[in-house]
């Protein structure tokens, strides 16, 4: 694997708390314990959505359920179930006349409550776990974070496994386990009680030339778990065998991008539109479903939805799962009667059936509803549960699109679905016996004679010429003698219908259909303007299926939460390096600046709405910011000091090694740009009158050592008042350690110990035994001078000399830091040798050594002695923290040809710098200050500890000063009130004069060197006027602006190789 180098970035770019995400939302998590629900997005950001309502019944809308008096359950008369003709009128009337039910007590009023941003690239996968106490986001930036919900949503980051995106997520409650699987092939298994990978796994493929990618994941409860992704294949994993390869599943034609999977069974969706339930009793398809025309992008349970509900012995089931495809259909299956999920036979007289028999009812049962339609993919699903008297429901079901977060209604299938179960074994029951379908028709008159006579469908008849019926039970009421009815069903029927129903082998169902049955239904009885009410009926025949068009049972969502058009979809860097004009989705446009990462104006788009723009206005505004940007550009030529680009509707800029420190700006148009830099300015007004800060419109200051500063300031000071501390440890280490020479203990050596007080007490004191402080730290040549005495130090100061980067200790803290030697870590360790060293050569009077840091403030006492012998300082611009936003996001990330993205290291935010206060020292700041050290890269650590910058590599320019030929110049143009050969030379010594000089170099400063070379003083030297007040210099006959540098006028104005010629002259009268 190549060198991995590290770099720094921070995001710019709308995040606003209480409003929605600004790209798509890729995953959503439910739970049950607290009602509220998680959504991972593209822009990088995890939010809450809470709501105050309660679970309460309470009044909605009236809707038609299905008459209690036709369910099963105690309290109903057991001798009427005895009969299977019966029991299928029973179901028969209770389903038929009515439209679907649904739960409408669902909460309505979600809102977000918080919003965590904590990746700078996709997320696209949540999961929660440990009841819903965490959750685990994975992200495109390689990284997996743990959000303690129930610690303040304090985040942990795992360990960088992944070489590319990370895709999925799966947790097995039973064993604590995580698994995550990306792009680059690897399944990592993570135990989350240490949160370390335990095992990891290369998928591979049986074909080499086929990606080994993954693009979806699941486990069970316990010990297996499946993947999949563009091979077509599941692949079947048990942790318990060593190389975890169980089997490869083949029945899929394209890419697999969905999976579930309990204990018994996988669920699996892919790109070929096809859903398959596998047996893995049998490793092979048990059911396929050919339910969707399109590639099945999402598909979820209840448990999947909210797996901390479930606590790690219950086993779950796929009586119930959701589906949805990139032509925006969602789908819901109800597999409640599939024998595998029943828990109790459901039929009278016990009837039972042979494992064959079932497998044939098990064929045909299934039934599943559309839910909606929506006209665009679908990227993720989530079901709402409540569970009420111990029993689970789904309330509504939660869809991401690309342009919203909408909520449906759930429609309730489980009595048609029983009744398609029913219905299906009683014609297995029957056909046992007979061969023919007519021996399957029961005696009409015992239907007669049933006190569930299907009085709904005998009045259809009369009413209606649509062959629809309450019963295509064995008991059929419409072979009554009937000759008006027997001529009506004779009659031809070529009628369109409308179902909300989907045959599991792929177009319209025709067991069900959904039409209003004349003088049985009120159309206006329910009010409910997001749900289509159109009752369902049983046709007495099959309607074809080419007569049938499917319909929705949502017409559009009860709420819908739209996509905040606020993300970045166009930019430009202007030519000063420092500002950038971008194009938002609404169709506003902002000019940010990347110094202060704020934005600096605004043109706002007077049309925008909550919905992104047309392809016309995109292109129109896009037109207008490029017109924007011509007329607030410059003319500058500048090396880029950063990269800026737009990652999850954000821009990301990005700081490497190599060209950090190639940008310089000179003070005169830092202080216009931004007045608050100013020496004078109040930000400053501390160090405003120290006499030996000296600043000049012509020192350059390097941009991104302002901006390196400005954030890590508090930081420095922090590593400041840690060095101080530390080296007065080491001093009485060093005291400490020859005074035990000197006067050795009594015999026992444990009845007096000298106690040495140190500058600072804190409650929490470690006890540090002098035996365990290596000789690297306390000067001794051996053991034998080990002390017992107890020194009270401070802990963290104790601990950080305590490690030793010399010893072959395999614990050590720093043989486990990959990149130790690129480290500020590294850099504080060489300070404490250097200390100690120091120390050492000094007697038993020892003064306190100079501190090595130097800290880039304009505050005097940040100057150790080492450095206060320099007659003068230069002025250190720095911002003010207050300018900067507080909940900036700020990266720390590692990059190499190997890596498919920027991976995330460390990631925090400004206020979390800001916070660092050593005086007021806490177990999370140590170990946010070991991060730092220890990830931060030491070519930051050196502009802000130590005041130290790579030199500009400044291009040289060659280039020719020579006096206008005035007899060229036009007639009208006068100096000093005469015009061509007329106007009078200036007194220079050379005719051509041939310089180089670096590409920095202002033409204010080319003309103070002119004026040098002149033989003599002009009228304008002697009355001592700046050059650049009645000097000028052209070029290709363009006047030059004094601040114009030659960088600039080679590549804008000369546009040539060869050395510039600058024509010098007196300035024109005006």
């Amino acid at each position: 694997m190549s060198k991995t180098r590290r770099g720094i970035s921070y995001v710019l770019g709308e995040s606003n708390d209480d409003e929605n995400h600004i790209l798509p939302i890729n995953s959503i998590q439910y739970s049950s314990f607290s009602d509220k629900f998680y959504t991972g997005g593209r822009d990088g950001t995890v939010k809450e959505w809470s709501t105050n309502e309660s679970h309460e019944p309470k009044e909605d809308s009236p809707q038609f359920f299905f008459s209690d008096t036709f369910k099963d359950g105690p309290g109903h008369d057991s001798e009427l179930d005895q009969d299977l003709s019966e029991r299928i009128l029973k179901l028969e009337t209770s389903i038929s006349a009515n439209p679907l039910s649904y739960n409408s007590q669902v909460h309505h009023n979600f809102k977000i409550t918080h919003s965590h941003n904590i990746h700078f690239d996709w997320i696209n996968d949540l999961i929660l776990i440990n009841q819903d106490r965490k959750l685990v986001s994975c992200s495109s930036d390689l990284s997996l974070k743990l959000l303690h919900l129930d610690r303040s949503n304090e985040v942990t980051k795992f360990a960088n496994i992944h070489t590319d995106y990370v895709k999925k997520l799966a947790y097995m409650r039973g064993s604590n386990m995580l698994l995550s699987g990306g792009y680059d092939g690897k399944i990592a298994l993570w135990d989350m009680n240490s949160l370390a990978p335990v095992s990891q796994i290369s998928t591979v493929q049986s074909s080499a030339s086929m990606p080994s990618s993954i693009y979806s994941l699941a486990s069970s409860s316990a010990n297996t778990f499946c993947s999949g992704g563009p091979s077509s294949i599941v692949n079947l994993y048990d942790t318990r065998i060593p190389n975890h390869m169980v089997r490869r599943l083949l029945g899929h034609q394209d890419n697999v991008r969905c999976l579930l999977m309990n204990d018994n069974q996988i669920l699996s969706g892919s790109s070929d539109s096809s859903i398959k339930l596998w047996d893995l009793r049998m490793f092979k398809v048990y059911k396929n479903f050919d339910i969707h025309d399109e590639s099945v992008w999402a598909m979820s349970t209840a448990e999947s939805s909210s797996p901390g509900s479930y606590n790690s012995t219950e086993s779950s089931n796929f009586n119930v799962f959701y589906s949805a495809d990139r032509s925006g259909t969602v789908l819901k299956t109800d597999l409640s009667y599939l024998s595998q999920n029943l828990s109790e036979n459901v039929l009278p007289d016990q009837q039972t059936f042979t494992t064959n028999e079932n497998a044939a009812v098990d064929e045909k049962v299934g039934l599943t509803a559309i839910v909606a339609k929506i006209d665009s993919p679908i990227l993720a699903l989530c079901v709402e549960t409540v569970k009420q008297n111990g029993e689970r429901s789904n309330s509504s079901l939660l869809v991401s699109t690309n342009g919203s977060l909408a909520r449906y209604y759930v429609p309730e299938t489980e009595q048609l679905a029983k009744y398609q179960y029913v219905r299906t074994c009683v014609d297995l029951i029957y056909n046992r016996h007979d061969d023919t379908a007519e021996e399957l028709v029961a005696d009409d008159q015992n239907d007669l004679n049933s006190d569930f006579y299907d009085l709904v469908s005998h009045l259809s008849v009369e009413t209606n010429n649509l062959d629809i019926q309450s019963s295509r039970s064995v008991a059929n009421p419409r072979s009554v003698n009937n000759e008006a009815a027997t001529t009506k069903l004779e009659s031809p029927d070529i009628r369109e219908y409308n179902t909300m129903f989907v045959d599991q082998s792929g177009g319209p169902c025709t067991d069900f259909i959904n039409t209003y049955n004349e003088g049985l239904f009120k159309e206006n009885s329910v009010v409910n303007s997001s749900v289509d009410t159109t009752p369902v009926e049983i046709p007495l025949n099959p309607v074809p299926a080419e007569r049938l068009t499917n319909i929705p049972f949502n017409k559009k969502p009860f709420v819908e939460y739209q996509i905040t058009p606020k993300s970045i979809v166009a930019k430009r860097l202007f030519n000063n390096k420092r500002q950038m004009i971008v194009l938002y989705l609404n169709g506003d446009i902002k000019i940010w600046d990347l110094l202060v990462c704020q934005p600096i104006k605004t043109f706002p788009y007077e049309k925008a709405g909550t919905s992104g723009m047309s392809k016309e206005v995109y292109e129109q505004r896009q037109q207008d910011m490029d017109d924007i940007f011509e007329d607030h550009d410059s003319m500058d030529t500048l090396n880029n000091w950063c990269e800026v680009e737009i990652k999850s509707g954000k821009l990301l800029v990005t700081l490497k090694e190599g060209s950090f420190h190639q940008t310089e700006i000179y003070y005169d148009e830092l202080i216009q740009a931004y007045p608050y830099l100013a020496y004078k300015h109040h930000d400053n007004d501390k160090y405003d009158d120290d006499p030996n800060l000296k600043v000049s419109n012509d020192d350059r200051f390097q941009v991104s050592r302002i901006i390196l500063n400005s954030l890590f300031y508090s930081y420095a000071l922090y590593e400041w008042g840690f060095d101080q501390k530390l080296r007065e440890e080491l001093r009485n280490l060093r005291r400490a350690s020859l005074t035990s020479t000197e006067e050795p203990s009594q015999a026992n050596g444990s009845s007096t110990s000298k106690r040495i007080k140190m500058f600072r007490k804190i409650s929490s004191k470690t006890s540090v035994n002098r035996s365990t402080i290596p000789e690297s730290a306390s000067g001794t040549t051996s053991s034998s001078n080990s002390i017992d005495e107890n020194i009270d130090a401070d802990p963290e100061v104790a601990k950080f000399i305590g490690i030793n980067e010399e010893t072959g200790d395999k614990n050590d803290i720093l043989k486990n830091l990959y990149n130790y030697d690129t480290s500020i870590m590294k850099l504080l360790q060489l300070n404490k040798k250097k200390y100690t060293e120091k120390y050492q050569t000094q007697g038993k009077q020892k003064q306190l050594a100079d501190s090595i840091l130097k800290i880039y403030s304009n505050d005097p006492k940040h100057l150790s002695n080492t450095y206060k012998s320099d007659a003068s300082e230069s002025y250190k611009p720095r911002i003010n923290p207050k300018r900067l936003p507080p909940n900036l996001l700020i990266i720390i990330f590692e990059y190499s040809p190997d890596l498919g993205n920027l991976r995330d290291v460390l990631s925090f935010h400004f206020e979390d710098l800001q916070r660092l206060n050593y005086e007021q020292d806490n177990e999370k700041q140590q170990a946010f200050i070991h991060d730092l050290r220890t990830q931060l890269p030491r070519w930051i650590g050196h502009p802000i500890l130590y005041d130290k910058f790579p030199a500009v590599n400044s291009s040289k320019v060659s280039f020719q000063l020579l006096e206008m030929d005035y007899s060229k110049l036009e007639p009208h143009q006068l100096i000093g009130g005469k015009s061509q050969r007329k106007i009078k030379k200036l007194p220079i010594m050379e005719s051509s004069i041939k310089l180089t000089a670096h590409e920095m170099l202002r033409v204010g400063k080319i003309l103070t060197y002119l004026t040098d070379k002149f033989e003599s003083r002009t009228a304008e030297m002697k009355d001592h006027r700046e050059p650049s007040e009645w000097l000028a210099l052209e070029c290709r006959g363009k006047e030059l602006p004094v601040g114009m540098t030659l960088q600039t006028i080679k590549a804008k104005v000369w546009k040539s190789s060869s050395d510039v010629e600058l024509i010098f002259r007196r300035k024109f009268d005006t």
